[in-house]
């Protein structure tokens, strides 16, 4: 893998890791499981890309760290949000 490759797959991983946070929160109807396994198997990617490229390591950690950070509830435990809410 090239660095360029890397830095592409770097952008996509934080592409999804943004949708996944969305069906998270509620905010999307995309499916959070699918996600989260599609996520989960990168990481070895992500690995890889630290290893092969120390400079982008830091990028990598957060990326692992937002992904395996607790969560405050998944969308069917969390209260209805008002619906005059403003995002």
């Amino acid at each position: 893998m090239t660095a360029q490759e890397a830095e592409d797959f770097l952008r996509t991983y934080r592409s999804m890791l943004k949708t996944w946070t969305m069906a998270v929160a509620g905010f999307s109807n995309d499916d959070s499981d699918l996600l989260y396994r599609q996520l989960e198997a990168d990481q070895n990617v992500l690995a890889d890309i630290a290893i092969s490229y120390p400079e982008k390591s830091y990028s990598v950690d957060l990326l692992i760290n937002s992904r395996s950070r607790t969560w405050a509830g998944y969308a069917e435990q969390r209260l209805p949000r008002p619906q005059n809410r403003q995002s």
